[in-house]
C-alpha cells in the first residue's frame, strides 16, 4: 500500500554504533562538544563542563554555564539525565528555573515520541537560556508558625469541639442536595487523513509567513513545541480601553497542530481580570464566522478591536442549589473558653476587650500597652473635625508635556521596577548652518526656584546661540518615556551612551551614581548591591517626538502673512505713465525699486520726499517703455533694448559719442568740414586736366 509522503516527516538514519551502544554513542558526542570531567559510579556518570551561550546577543554577562549532567547506568531506560547548575553568581531560584527548563525539554521529547539524544537537549537549553533566566518559576511556599500559648491560657476541650464539628458535618450531610449528573460531553470530531495533510500544509504557511513578519520585533518569542507565539501588540485606540487593559504588551497566540480544523486562540500576558477574559472570549467568538482569515489577519484584528472584544459579556456559571457553609470551629466553643469582657466598676455599659495571647508572646512587655477606655470618652467633642484628617504632603507637579519627547520603545527590563536617566548625552544640529555638536551632561531644567537652567552652547560654524534642557520622568514597566528635551536654535540628532540609574524590583534599592552607561541598540546589566539580584535592560529604539508648541522654536514657527502686494497700475507691454519721467530728471525713462522698503519710486528724491528714511541702492528697475521689470542695468531695457537714459545735443562730435550729423553739428567742430574718408582732393577736375 502505497503511503502519503507529505504525513510522515523524513528521519535521520540510525548509525550501527549508535543502534549497538546508545549511551556510549551520546556520552562521546558530549565529550567532543564539551570536553567535561568525568565521575562514574554505580549510579551513572556524571559530566561536568561549561557551557558558553552560543546567542551574540545574550544579555547576561556570563561566560558559561557551569553544568554537572548526571546520566543514569541504565538510560537511556525509563530513568532521565538530570541538570545541575553551579554558577556561584547565580542566585538559587534561577539555578533551580534552568534545570527545571532542561527537565522540560526532555519530558517533551519523550511525550512527543521524537528522537532525542544529550546532545540535542543541551543543544535546545542553549537557545531557551535566555527565557530561563528572564522568568522564574518558584514553586509554593509552606511556612510553619509555632503555636505558642502561654501558662494563663484555659485548656480547651478538643474531644467535646470534635463531636460537636462531626454532628455539624452530618446534618449538613443529610440537607445538601443530591449531586447533578456532569453535561454530556460532545465527541470529538474524526477528520480525515486528507483534511489533515490540508491543515498542515495551510498551518506551515500561515506560521512562516507570522514569523517573517514579525520575526524582527523585540518581544517575539516562538515555543520550543511551535504551538504558541508571544506576540508584541500595540493597541490603535488605547484611550478606549478598560484600565486594567491598558498596560498590555503582548498576548499569546496558540496555533494547535490541527489548524485551522481547531481554531487558533489568545491568551492576554501581564494583565488578569474580567476584561482579558471578555477579549479572549470575544475573540473566539469572532473567529467562528472568519476562519478563513490567515493568523497575520487575526492578529492585526486583535490589534486594531480589542476595545470592541473587551464589552463581550461573559457567561454565567449555572447556579447550583444553595449548600450550608460549614461553621467554623470557634463558633461552637464553649463559652468558658472565649476571652469575656472585663466590665469596669462605675460604668458598667463600658467593656474592655483583652488583648489576644498570640500578641504578647515574645513581647516582655507588662499590660500597660493595653488600650483602655477611660473618662476622656465622655468629654468628646466634634469641634475640628470637619477640618480634620490627616496633613497631606503636597505632591510633586508632574512633568509638564511640551517640547521634545523621548522615549525608548520596545523597553525590555528584567528585575528592575524603576529606572531613571540621569546623564543624557545627546547630539545637536544648528538650525542656522547644519553643523552638529555633541552635548554631554545636558542639566535638569528645574531647579530649587522652578526657573528653567538650561545648557547654552554656541555654534562652531556660525556662533548661532543654542540652548539645551531635560525634564526627566521616570520609567517603569507601564511607560517607556525618559522625559522631555527642551530645545531652542537647534533640533535633535541622535542619543549618546548615556547612564541610567536603576532599582532593584526585589528590595526597591536605587543603583547608586553614576550609574549604568547604556546605548540604542546593547544590554546593560547591574548587580544591586542590596541583595546581589542581576538587573537587565535593553533599549532597542529611541524615538523623539515633537509635542506642543515649545517643540518649535521661532525658526520652526509658520511663515508670517504676506504683505498686500503694491498695485501700481501697470500692464506689461505698455508704456509707464510719462515713460516713467517724473520732475526731477526729465530724460530718466524708468522707475526705481529700491531695496531698503521694497517700493518703486521714479527716483531718489521721490523715494525721500514720500518715506521717512533714507534711501538705499535700487537693485531693480521697470522700463518706462515696455513696463517689465528686471535687474538694474545702467543705459538701456534688457527686454526691449530702448536707451533710458537720454541726453541733451552739444553739436559736437565728442570722440563719436556726441552728434554725428554734419548738419546738426556746431560749425565749432573741425569735423563739421573736414572730407570724408576715401576721397581725393580734386576729385574730376583733377581727371578732366589730364
Amino acid at each position: 500500500m502505497a503511503t502519503n509522503p507529505t504525513s510522515i516527516p523524513g528521519q535521520r538514519p540510525i548509525s550501527k554504533a549508535e543502534s549497538s551502544n546508545p549511551r556510549e554513542f551520546q556520552l562521546n558526542q558530549l565529550r567532543r562538544r564539551y570536553s567535561p570531567t568525568e565521575k562514574t559510579d554505580d549510579a551513572g556518570t556524571s559530566l561536568t563542563f561549561g557551557m558558553a551561550p552560543s546567542d551574540p546577543d545574550f544579555p547576561f554577562e556570563m561566560d558559561k554555564l557551569q553544568c554537572v549532567l548526571h546520566v543514569p547506568a541504565s538510560y537511556p531506560g525509563r530513568i532521565r539525565p538530570t541538570l545541575k547548575v553551579t554558577n556561584a553568581d547565580m542566585g538559587p531560584s534561577f539555578q533551580a528555573n534552568v534545570e527545571r527548563g532542561f527537565d522540560d525539554i526532555v519530558d517533551t521529547t519523550i511525550r512527543t515520541g521524537s528522537r532525542g539524544s544529550l546532545l540535542t537537549w543541551m543543544n535546545t537549553l542553549d537557545r531557551n537560556l535566555e527565557r530561563f533566566l528572564t522568568t522564574t518559576e518558584r514553586g509554593p511556599t509552606l511556612k510553619f508558625v509555632p503555636n505558642i500559648t502561654t501558662g494563663k491560657d484555659k485548656p480547651r476541650e478538643p474531644e467535646r469541639n470534635t463531636q460537636l464539628l462531626q454532628q455539624k458535618l452530618a446534618q449538613m450531610r443529610v440537607s445538601a442536595p443530591p449531586p447533578r449528573p456532569p453535561p454530556p460531553v460532545a465527541p470529538a470530531p474524526v477528520y480525515s487523513p486528507a483534511e489533515k495533510a490540508q491543515a498542515e500544509k495551510r498551518r506551515a504557511l500561515e506560521t512562516k509567513q507570522i514569523e517573517a513578519r514579525l520575526g524582527r520585533l523585540p518581544m517575539f518569542q516562538k515555543s520550543s513545541d511551535g504551538l504558541s507565539f508571544t506576540i508584541p501588540v500595540n493597541p490603535t485606540k488605547v484611550d478606549r480601553l478598560p484600565i486594567p487593559l491598558r498596560s498590555i504588551k503582548t498576548v499569546k497566540l496558540m496555533v494547535p497542530r490541527l489548524y485551522p480544523l481547531e481554531p487558533s486562540r489568545v491568551h492576554m500576558q501581564g494583565v488578569t481580570g474580567d476584561e482579558a477574559q471578555a477579549v479572549e472570549l470575544g475573540f473566539l467568538k469572532w473567529l467562528e464566522g472568519n476562519s478563513q482569515l490567515n493568523l497575520v489577519s487575526q492578529v492585526n484584528y486583535l490589534t486594531s478591536n480589542m476595545h470592541n472584544l473587551a464589552k463581550t459579556p461573559l457567561e454565567k456559571a449555572p447556579d447550583v442549589g444553595v449548600v450550608e457553609e460549614p461553621v467554623a470551629l470557634e463558633q461552637e466553643l464553649p463559652e468558658s473558653t472565649l476571652p469575656q469582657p472585663v466590665p469596669q466598676g462605675d460604668k458598667p455599659h463600658l467593656h474592655v476587650v483583652p488583648r489576644p495571647p498570640e500578641w504578647t508572646v515574645g513581647g516582655g512587655g507588662s499590660g500597660s500597652d493595653a488600650t483602655d477606655e477611660t473618662d476622656d470618652e465622655d468629654d468628646f467633642s466634634d469641634e475640628g473635625d470637619e477640618d480634620g484628617g490627616a496633613p497631606i504632603p503636597g505632591l510633586p507637579e508632574p512633568t509638564k508635556e511640551s517640547g521634545v519627547a523621548l522615549s525608548f520603545p520596545f523597553l525590555e527590563l528584567y528585575g528592575i521596577e524603576l529606572m531613571e536617566l540621569i546623564g543624557l548625552n545627546i547630539t545637536i544640529k544648528c538650525e542656522r548652518c547644519k553643523e552638529m555638536m555633541d552635548v554631554k551632561k545636558v542639566p535638569h531644567t528645574n531647579d530649587k526656584t522652578g526657573l528653567l537652567v538650561p545648557k547654552v552652547e554656541t555654534c562652531k560654524k556660525c556662533s548661532n546661540a543654542m540652548s539645551v534642557g531635560f525634564r526627566r520622568q521616570l520609567i517603569h514597566a507601564n511607560s517607556s518615556r525618559a522625559g522631555y528635551l527642551d530645545l531652542d536654535g537647534c533640533t535633535i540628532v541622535d542619543l549618546l551612551p548615556s547612564s541610567f540609574i536603576p532599582t532593584c524590583a526585589e528590595c526597591s534599592t536605587s543603583f547608586p551614581e553614576p550609574g549604568v552607561v547604556a546605548v540604542r541598540g546593547e544590554s546593560a546589566m547591574a548587580n544591586c548591591r542590596q541583595c546581589h539580584r542581576k538587573m537587565v535592560f535593553k533599549i532597542p529604539e529611541v524615538k523623539f517626538l515633537k509635542v506642543g508648541s515649545a517643540a518649535f522654536s521661532a525658526r520652526d514657527r509658520g511663515p508670517q502673512r504676506k504683505k498686500p502686494k503694491e498695485v501700481l497700475g501697470i500692464v506689461a507691454g505698455q508704456e509707464l505713465p510719462r515713460r516713467g519721467r517724473c520732475s526731477h530728471y526729465g530724460k530718466s525713462y524708468r522707475w526705481f525699486r529700491f531695496s531698503c522698503c521694497a517700493k518703486v519710486f521714479p527716483c531718489d528724491k521721490c523715494h525721500d520726499a514720500e518715506t521717512d528714511h533714507p534711501n538705499e541702492h535700487a537693485n531693480r528697475m521697470i522700463c518706462g517703455f515696455c513696463s517689465r521689470e528686471q535687474i538694474y542695468r545702467p543705459e538701456n531695457c534688457g527686454v526691449c533694448r530702448a536707451v533710458l537714459v537720454g541726453k541733451a545735443g552739444s553739436g559736437f562730435w565728442e570722440g563719436g559719442k556726441g552728434t554725428r550729423n554734419r548738419a546738426l553739428m556746431s560749425r565749432k567742430d573741425p569735423r563739421k568740414f573736414k572730407r570724408r574718408g576715401g576721397t581725393t582732393p580734386g576729385g574730376a577736375g583733377s581727371s578732366k586736366k589730364k
